[in-house]
Protein backbone atom coordinates (compact mmCIF):
# COMPACT_ATOMS: atom_id res chain seq x y z
CA UNK A 1 0.00 0.00 0.00
CA UNK A 2 1.19 3.68 -0.80
CA UNK A 3 -0.01 6.00 1.08
CA UNK A 4 -0.61 9.48 -0.25
CA UNK A 5 2.12 13.11 0.09
CA UNK A 6 -0.84 15.24 1.07
CA UNK A 7 -1.41 14.68 -2.91
CA UNK A 8 -4.67 16.90 -3.55
CA UNK A 9 -4.06 19.29 -0.80
CA UNK A 10 -3.89 23.21 -2.32
CA UNK A 11 -1.01 25.69 -1.43
CA UNK A 12 -2.80 26.13 2.22
CA UNK A 13 -1.67 22.93 3.29
CA UNK A 14 -4.44 21.77 5.28
CA UNK A 15 -2.63 18.80 6.81
CA UNK A 16 1.28 17.71 6.76
CA UNK A 17 1.38 14.08 8.49
CA UNK A 18 5.51 14.36 9.01
CA UNK A 19 5.35 13.56 12.82
CA UNK A 20 3.14 11.07 12.25
CA UNK A 21 5.18 9.39 9.69
CA UNK A 22 8.34 9.96 12.37
CA UNK A 23 6.02 8.67 15.16
CA UNK A 24 5.24 5.84 13.16
CA UNK A 25 8.27 5.07 11.65
CA UNK A 26 6.96 5.38 8.16
CA UNK A 27 5.05 2.02 8.90
CA UNK A 28 2.14 2.58 6.63
CA UNK A 29 -0.40 0.64 8.24
CA UNK A 30 0.31 2.67 11.63
CA UNK A 31 -0.34 5.62 9.65
CA UNK A 32 -3.20 4.75 8.16
CA UNK A 33 -4.89 3.91 11.77
CA UNK A 34 -3.42 7.27 12.89
CA UNK A 35 -5.51 9.19 10.52
CA UNK A 36 -8.82 7.17 11.09
CA UNK A 37 -8.10 7.88 14.56
CA UNK A 38 -8.03 11.62 13.89
CA UNK A 39 -10.88 11.69 11.74
CA UNK A 40 -12.97 9.56 14.73
CA UNK A 41 -11.91 11.56 17.32
CA UNK A 42 -11.76 14.84 15.95
CA UNK A 43 -16.03 14.17 14.00
CA UNK A 44 -16.69 13.35 17.64
CA UNK A 45 -15.27 16.01 19.72
CA UNK A 46 -16.65 18.40 17.50
CA UNK A 47 -20.10 16.45 17.97
CA UNK A 48 -19.58 17.37 21.09
CA UNK A 49 -18.30 20.65 21.47
CA UNK A 50 -21.32 21.65 19.52
CA UNK A 51 -23.68 20.01 21.54
CA UNK A 52 -22.17 21.14 24.86
CA UNK A 53 -22.36 25.35 23.31
CA UNK A 54 -25.41 24.85 22.57
CA UNK A 55 -26.18 23.67 26.42
CA UNK A 56 -23.65 26.66 27.13
CA UNK A 57 -21.88 24.18 28.82
CA UNK A 58 -18.22 25.45 28.88
CA UNK A 59 -16.74 23.45 31.44
CA UNK A 60 -17.40 20.51 28.91
CA UNK A 61 -15.91 22.37 25.83
CA UNK A 62 -12.87 23.57 27.55
CA UNK A 63 -12.44 19.37 28.72
CA UNK A 64 -13.63 18.87 25.20
CA UNK A 65 -10.90 21.09 23.66
CA UNK A 66 -8.22 20.39 25.96
CA UNK A 67 -8.55 16.24 24.41
CA UNK A 68 -8.41 17.60 20.87
CA UNK A 69 -5.40 20.58 21.14
CA UNK A 70 -2.40 17.85 20.77
CA UNK A 71 -3.97 16.11 17.67
CA UNK A 72 -3.81 19.74 15.64
CA UNK A 73 0.19 19.43 15.75
CA UNK A 74 0.19 16.09 15.29
CA UNK A 75 -1.34 16.25 11.99
CA UNK A 76 0.11 19.39 11.00
CA UNK A 77 -3.87 20.76 10.88
CA UNK A 78 -2.21 24.34 11.08
CA UNK A 79 -5.32 26.08 9.96
CA UNK A 80 -7.42 24.42 11.57
CA UNK A 81 -5.42 24.70 14.98
CA UNK A 82 -5.11 28.73 13.74
CA UNK A 83 -9.21 28.74 13.70
CA UNK A 84 -9.63 26.69 17.14
CA UNK A 85 -6.99 28.67 19.02
CA UNK A 86 -9.48 31.70 17.76
CA UNK A 87 -12.65 29.97 19.09
CA UNK A 88 -10.97 28.70 22.94
CA UNK A 89 -9.94 32.04 23.47
CA UNK A 90 -13.74 33.21 23.23
CA UNK A 91 -14.34 29.82 24.87
CA UNK A 92 -12.88 31.23 28.00
CA UNK A 93 -14.91 34.22 28.56
CA UNK A 94 -17.67 31.41 29.03
CA UNK A 95 -20.32 33.58 27.06
CA UNK A 96 -22.16 32.88 24.33
CA UNK A 97 -21.89 35.61 21.67
CA UNK A 98 -22.33 36.13 17.63
CA UNK A 99 -18.30 36.35 17.83
CA UNK A 100 -18.12 32.83 19.23
CA UNK A 101 -20.40 31.22 17.04
CA UNK A 102 -19.09 32.37 14.03
CA UNK A 103 -15.51 31.29 15.48
CA UNK A 104 -17.51 27.72 15.92
CA UNK A 105 -18.83 27.91 12.84
CA UNK A 106 -15.85 28.40 10.96
CA UNK A 107 -13.91 25.87 12.91
CA UNK A 108 -16.92 23.57 11.94
CA UNK A 109 -16.34 24.09 8.67
CA UNK A 110 -12.70 24.18 8.55
CA UNK A 111 -12.90 20.48 10.21
CA UNK A 112 -15.25 19.19 8.04
CA UNK A 113 -12.75 20.45 4.95
CA UNK A 114 -9.79 18.46 6.59
CA UNK A 115 -11.84 15.81 7.36
CA UNK A 116 -13.28 14.80 4.08
CA UNK A 117 -9.51 15.64 2.17
CA UNK A 118 -8.13 12.97 4.03
CA UNK A 119 -10.73 10.67 3.84
CA UNK A 120 -10.55 11.07 0.05
CA UNK A 121 -6.38 10.81 -0.37
CA UNK A 122 -7.02 8.17 2.07
CA UNK A 123 -10.07 6.43 0.10
CA UNK A 124 -11.73 5.99 3.19
CA UNK A 125 -15.11 7.10 1.70
CA UNK A 126 -17.87 5.64 2.89
CA UNK A 127 -16.04 3.96 5.56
Amino acid sequence: MNLPQNSNIPDSQLYDLAVINKMCRNNEDQVLNMVKVFIDQISESIQGINTAYSEKDFIKIKSLAHKIKPLFTYFGTAVLEKEFLLAEELFSTRTASTELELKLTNFNEIAKEVINVMKNDFNLINK
